[in-house]
């Protein structure tokens, strides 16, 4: 596993994290974001790469900011 892999499965995990305090479902974070949710799936499991515009998607309905999706990562 690369140095890649590991940013990615730390920013699955803080979007989870948020997510879950929104007490948001997965299927509901991507409606809101108008993402696709398997596309979300694969990024909060560590497997995809999103664009920053994705990530601003997120943070607006996670209501933060991208600064701290990346916090940690």
């Amino acid at each position: 596993m690369g140095r890649g892999n590991f940013f990615y499965q730390r920013l699955g995990k803080g979007i989870i994290n948020s997510r879950k305090k929104r007490k948001l479902s997965q299927e509901q974070l991507a409606l809101l974001s108008d993402i696709d949710r398997t596309y979300l799936a694969r990024i909060e499991e560590g497997k995809a790469n999103p664009t920053i515009k994705v990530l601003n998607k997120l943070s607006r309905v996670l209501k933060t900011r991208v600064s701290f999706l990346l916090k940690g990562v």
